[in-house]
């Protein structure tokens, strides 16, 4: 754990931070795929639901707001239902909105992605198809003078100005020079589009390219770490940037700094779901530290252990302060991904349930876990697809055990079960029972021990209520924790 980094981001506290860029509303449409069509060899997605996020610098927007930063807006967006979901969901996240001007006769930039749980590859989810609705033409004068005007008037207020280019035709060299200008003292980083010429961007303070946009826009290759270190100089000198935090997708990123030199930040090696959001939260993270006055190394290495959860989910998701906190904590943990919040695992389980898989549900104490605990759990696994276990929280179990009880804390239980192959998901309740939290997930089935079968099972008549079962695991004749530790204490 780099404890340096978490005391780093738990002190810092709501900086002022300015996101200038193209807005766009990202669409998944969910389904599942049974066949292929007789119209054409393309598969049939039978849709079960869709979901609306922010997209473009819209998601950087997010990040921040997420990440608890005071996060300003400035960007162009249609007079559209697209337009207006995206002011509705970035206002949701407490983002200020009122640098986003409308033009008309413009739609807001609209992606959807088609994914599917494909039946034959063990129900993986897959994307099929993505289909982009949008304009790439300049934004019109009049237009980019009332960004400007709004921004002059909020710029003494800003820590840092982020800057999302997806080139679709808002950010120019006169924008952003004119931005600087108003805001002179104040950093400006950019996520720069894939562009040949980067010369819009010259007298920015940092720009974090990845390595394809690097190579384009230097004309040197990127395939290795050389290659990287030579393209960030190059574009270090030739744009008259202070720094390159150059994102080499699995290995890292390489820092580049006038007069400081070249660093690489290597990231683990990780399962990738999918990509889409890493360098937006690159972005984010680096702005948050930036403005907190953090070192830009930090800075860095707290954006690379972002992005490093960010490709573990699908789609951009975004990522709370708690959540990079329990990365450092337990950086490299098999069941890192597993632990949720309730609110957090409510729609994972059911978007889960909508593909067709069946969700199951234990819970208990896990204090001390033991052989018995093993032989519960992988029961339950069997009755279903999802496993979710559900621990009591420290102050539940003090209630329920007494005083002297928990002998491991929450976090460290939660993270033993949710190293367990069997387990898929993790969480914990406050409670004295799981009533709550059953309510919220609607399990198909909920297991127990067999040493509940003649007696009250917490929770049966909510379960079979909706249609659910109970269902009963073999236990292992005289293990458990109580047991365990008076045993101990005999000693």
């Amino acid at each position: 754990m780099r404890l340096d980094l978490e005391e780093l981001l738990s002190g810092i506290g709501r900086p002022r931070i300015a996101v200038l860029g193209d807005s766009m509303v990202d669409e998944y449409v969910w389904g599942e795929v049974e066949r292929i069509s007789p119209e054409g060899p393309v598969p049939v997605l039978r849709v079960a639901r869709r979901e609306h996020r922010a997209g473009g610098a819209g998601s950087v927007v997010t990040n921040l707001a997420v990440l608890k930063a005071d996060v300003r807006f400035f960007s162009v967006r249609g007079d559209d239902s697209a337009g207006e979901r995206l002011v509705r969901m970035l206002e949701a996240h407490g983002a200020r909105m009122d640098g986003v001007v409308v033009e008309a006769g413009r739609p807001t930039t609209l992606k959807a992605r088609l994914i599917g749980y494909v039946q034959h590859a063990n129900r993986a989810m897959q994307q099929i198809l993505r289909v982009d609705e949008e304009v790439k033409k300049p934004i019109q004068p009049k237009t980019l003078a009332m960004i400007l005007e709004r921004f002059r008037a909020q710029a003494h207020e800003f820590d840092v100005v982020l800057v999302s280019d997806y080139h679709k035709g808002l950010i120019s060299g006169s924008l952003l020079a004119a931005m600087r200008e108003a805001a002179p003292r104040v950093p400006f980083l950019v996520d720069p589009a894939l562009r040949e010429d980067y010369s819009l961007y010259r007298g920015c303070n940092l720009i974090c390219p990845n390595r394809y946009e690097a190579s384009r826009a230097s004309g040197l290759p990127c395939e290795d770490l050389a290659g990287c270190a030579r393209a960030s100089r190059k574009l270090l000198e030739e744009l008259e940037i202070d720094s390159i935090a150059l994102t080499m997708d699995s290995e890292g990123i390489y820092l580049e700094e006038r007069g400081g030199g070249g660093s690489h930040f290597p990231t683990q090696a990780r399962v990738v779901a999918d990509v889409t959001g890493a360098g937006d939260m690159v972005l984010s993270v680096l702005g948050l530290v930036v403005a907190s006055g953090g070192k830009l190394a930090q800075a860095v290495e707290l954006s690379n252990v972002a992005a490093g959860i960010e490709i573990r989910k699908m789609g951009v998701t975004p990522i709370g302060r708690e959540e990079i906190l329990q990365e450092l904590r337990y950086e490299g943990h098999p069941g890192v991904s597993k632990v949720r919040k309730r609110d957090e695992l409510i729609p994972l389980i059911q978007a889960a349930r909508e593909s067709g898989k069946k969700i199951v549900f234990t819970n208990g104490c896990f204090d001390l876990l033991h052989p018995g605990h093993h032989q519960l759990l992988h029961g339950a696994s069997r009755e279903g697809d999802v496993l979710v276990v559900a621990i009591n929280s420290d102050a539940s179990v003090k209630r329920l055990k007494g005083p002297r009880r928990p002998k491991i804390r929450e976090e460290e239980r939660m993270f033993m079960i949710a190293s367990l192959s069997c387990v898929d998901y993790v969480t914990s309740f406050d409670e004295d029972t799981p009533i709550p939290l059953l309510e919220a997930l609607k399990p198909d089935v909920l297991v127990k021990g067999a040493e509940y079968k003649e007696g009250v099972v917490v929770g049966r008549e909510l379960v079979e209520g909706w249609g659910g079962r109970v269902a009963f695991v073999s236990q292992l004749p005289g293990i458990s924790t109580t047991a365990i530790l008076e045993d101990r204490l005999a000693l």
